[in-house]
């Protein structure tokens, strides 16, 4: 029998999931408690709509002229590499996300292109290479009805092979 990613996928009763109407301070409560950098965002179908990740957080700190696509320009040509001319004070810092924390996470999804989505019965070597190439989470979903299905993880997969090893 051919093992395919559903079978290495993480455990789906422990998988969090965000809803549209969750904010962005849900998220990062739930990433922290659950000690992830990622939730997949799902409809109340269980339809896939996206990923909402850590780094956006990141970049959410940032000033917003940094993080602004200018289109038709090479993004290397204006990138700002340098920002120890920006200073901020303990409570600027602190309020830097007040206008942030309480939007929707839907407006801060990863780019759809950078998130790996695979059928449930792909095998698991092409969900390794996913993996690898894509240096992140694979996202699961039923093709016909873009149900969220699961994650296959670096740690799913591991698991797999490393918990017969387990020391007691």
């Amino acid at each position: 029998m051919t093992l395919t990613c559903k079978d290495v996928m993480a455990n789906p009763d422990v998988q969090m999931v965000l809803r549209p109407t969750d904010t962005v301070s849900t998220a990062f409560q739930l990433m922290r408690k659950m000690g992830v950098r990622f939730l997949p965002v799902i409809d109340d179908n269980g339809k896939y709509l996206g990923v909402f990740t850590s780094p956006t957080l990141i970049k959410l700190l940032l000033p917003r002229a940094l993080t602004i696509k200018l289109g038709g320009m090479n993004e290397a040509h204006h990138a700002l590499n340098d920002l120890r001319f920006y200073n901020m004070d303990k409570e600027s810092f602190h309020n830097s996300l007040a206008e942030d924390k309480n939007e929707s996470v839907m407006n801060y999804l990863s780019d759809p292109d950078s998130i790996p989505i695979l059928s449930p019965d792909t095998s698991v070597m092409e969900g390794v290479l996913m993996l690898h190439k894509y240096k992140r989470h694979v996202i699961l979903v039923e093709p016909d009805t873009n149900k969220f299905v699961g994650v296959v993880s670096i740690n799913s997969v591991l698991r797999e092979i490393f918990d017969e090893d387990s020391i007691d």
